[in-house]
């Protein structure tokens, strides 16, 4: 049911993702108002993690994602009206940033109620199939039904994608109710960062997270903002809408890798092979002369994100205490969710300045010495503990 549910928002996140910046300006709107309403949703989804992974540990996950779930959508439909009606960009902008809370909210609740359903074992198997199903309505339904959409009035996109979170959450309604339900502790924001002396204690945390950085922080965020103008000033627009399909049907690949792979269970060797593979990607990106090698570069930078994403998920739920599950998840979606924007700037503006095939040569090089790094940290500990070990 949770899969069923989420599977439905994401396929309308899909849908209004493609129709939203064309139904901004069908509503009289320029189009820069578009780039301050996903900061809007970038700022609320930071804000909500905290509270999130405190909600998260301290009341039902279930319930706090079924209302979530129904104000997100609310706010589609509202968003829907406004546009229709003629409202002033501000209140767009406002409803973006209630709707960005409800996702930073619903990330560490997802995690914790997937934990609750599954065991331990299938927690692998449950990421791979979030993860594999989102990556697929992303190819899918922007090309089917969000083409046909945007034909007939991009608005729709918009009403449909809050339609399809009331569908959400009447399927989570229908979840069996697993671990804590609501009780009566303290809800205190104090607690919120107590996922960071979490992840610093636990060294496959650590070292996961700083491995987080480097692939989903910095060098993802880049592959989006400079691999379109570095595709297309060398190839065509054609040749990045070919590369952007390639990334997603590779992401479907990557989960899939993952679970065969059981690559939780071996987080740092997951995390140096993403690294490597991703440094390789963004070499092809920026200085394969021959189309195919462009394409191979964004499959492999969508292999790279889905099977990191879905290993990273893994380790968080089965290597944190299931009290402070939440609130490990929480310190993760604020870490990036808050550098990501800072990224996105900064990849535009290095892009501009020295050449944007030279920016995806400057983030391999930064992703092979970051490798590099975790594995030699890695390496060190290994060894200090076998020589522990030893002496024993």
């Amino acid at each position: 049911m949770l899969l069923a549910g989420q599977g439905l928002s994401m396929a309308g996140d899909a849908v209004c993702l493609a129709a939203l910046p064309l139904a901004v300006v069908h509503a009289g709107l320029t189009a820069d108002i578009f780039g301050f309403l996903m900061a809007a949703v970038g700022i609320g989804t930071v804000v909500g993690a905290i509270a999130g992974g405190v909600l998260a540990d301290s009341r039902s996950p279930k319930h706090v994602l079924i209302a979530t779930d129904v104000s997100r959508g609310t706010v589609q439909i509202s968003v829907a009206a406004q546009m229709t009606c003629g409202a002033p960009s501000w209140c767009l902008v406002f409803a973006y940033l209630v709707f960005g809370i409800g996702i930073g909210i619903s990330r560490p609740c997802t995690q914790v109620l997937l934990a609750n359903l599954l065991p331990k074992e299938a927690l692998i198997a449950g990421n791979g199939a979030m993860n594999f199903l989102d990556n697929l309505v992303a190819v899918i339904f922007p090309a089917t039904l969000g083409v046909l959409i945007i034909v007939w009035d991009p608005v729709w996109g918009v009403l449909i994608d809050g339609v399809t979170f009331f569908a959400a959450a009447m399927f989570t309604v229908l979840v069996p109710n697993q671990g804590r339900l609501d009780c009566d502790d303290e809800f205190s924001m104090r607690n919120a960062f107590d996922g960071l002396a979490i992840i610093a204690r636990k060294r496959e945390l650590l070292l996961g997270f700083l491995a987080t950085f480097f692939v989903n922080v910095f060098c993802f965020p880049v592959f989006l903002v400079v691999a379109p103008y570095a595709v297309s000033d060398r190839f065509s627009d054609t040749m990045w809408g070919i590369c952007l399909a390639a990334s997603g049907l590779g992401a479907c690949l990557g989960s899939v890798i993952t679970v065969l792979a059981s690559g939780h269970r071996r987080l740092i060797a997951l995390a140096v092979a993403c690294g490597v593979l991703l440094c390789a990607a963004l070499a092809l990106l920026g200085l394969g002369d021959f189309g195919w090698m462009a394409v191979l570069g964004a499959t492999s930078v969508g292999i790279v994100e889905a099977s990191w994403l879905t290993g990273w998920a893994t380790a968080m739920q089965t290597h944190s205490p299931e009290k402070d599950l939440g609130k490990v998840v929480a310190v993760d979606t604020f870490v990036t969710g808050g550098l990501h924007p800072f990224i996105y700037v900064g990849g535009s503006l290095v892009g501009q300045a020295v050449g944007y095939a030279h920016t995806l040569t400057i983030a391999a090089v930064v992703s092979a010495a970051g490798t590099l790094a975790i594995g030699l940290v890695a390496a060190k500990r290994t060894a200090r503990r076998v020589t522990y070990d030893q002496m024993q």
